[in-house]
């Protein structure tokens, strides 16, 4: 037989080895189909997701406008949405009860942040975290919220209760939130969330004290933050704990 033929034997070990492979194949896409696809961001986030009571103001078209226009003169944007928010801002609300701030932020009184010229929409923030722990959403995560000076186009506003005291400032307001275990907990639970959510760097959760030195800050009218809410000092342990 000419050394170039194949022989039974040979033919029978190749067609063996065409099985064995088509076998092999065939087990590793059953078990790339049966394997759990990888968890995306989205699922990530909503596996950790707080407790949210959804208490949202008054932001109908009139509110929404107000904030474009807000938001032309002061980042020319005209735009009210938010999209892709890379920083987290914590406040203090300066009062003792949550339903206080809330109702301030739902009477859309007009602010002045420009000396001399008060702007509307009002004030207002995204959640704000009561004593109790109890997280309250104010504005949807899609809506720009007026809540820091610079950053209201690419920030999420979390207000915390926490009331003023006469001799006292703002870092012992802060540590007043940092020792109060139910509400900072809810607060490091909430971040934790928003930036598993939106991919928002640890770097990025800052307080209302330190928005002036954020990449983020941008304020074509010139002003600036002159705020004594989260200090950097406190903001510090606060992201140790996340």
């Amino acid at each position: 037989m000419d050394a170039g033929t194949p022989t039974r034997l040979t033919i029978r070990a190749a067609a063996a080895l065409a099985l064995g492979a088509s076998l092999t194949a065939a087990l590793l896409l059953g078990f790339a189909l049966l394997s759990p696809a990888p968890a995306s961001a989205t699922d990530s986030a909503a596996s950790i997701r707080p407790h949210i009571v959804k208490k949202y103001i008054p932001f109908g078209d009139k509110r929404k406008a107000q904030m474009a226009n807000y938001c032309k003169r002061h980042y020319h944007q005209h735009i009210w949405k938010l999209t892709a928010p890379k920083v987290i801002v914590l406040h203090h609300t300066a009062g003792a009860g949550w339903k206080s701030a809330w109702n301030t932020f739902a009477a859309n009184t007009a602010y002045t942040s420009i000396p001399g010229k008060a702007e509307k929409p009002g004030v207002s923030a995204h959640f704000i975290i009561g004593k109790n722990g109890t997280i309250y959403q104010c504005v949807p995560l899609s809506v720009r919220a007026r809540h820091a000076i610079g950053m209201n186009w690419k920030a999420i506003g979390i207000e915390f209760v926490q009331e003023s005291k006469s001799g006292h400032d703002g870092h012992w307001m802060d540590r007043q939130i940092l020792n109060r275990t139910k509400q900072v907990h809810a607060g490091l639970r909430l971040v934790r969330y928003l930036r598993a959510r939106f991919g928002i760097k640890k770097s990025n959760v800052i307080g209302h004290a330190m928005a002036n030195h954020s990449p983020y800050f941008k304020d074509y009218t010139g002003i600036k933050n002159a705020a004594g809410d989260w200090y950097a000092a406190e903001v510090k342990k606060f992201r140790a704990r996340l």
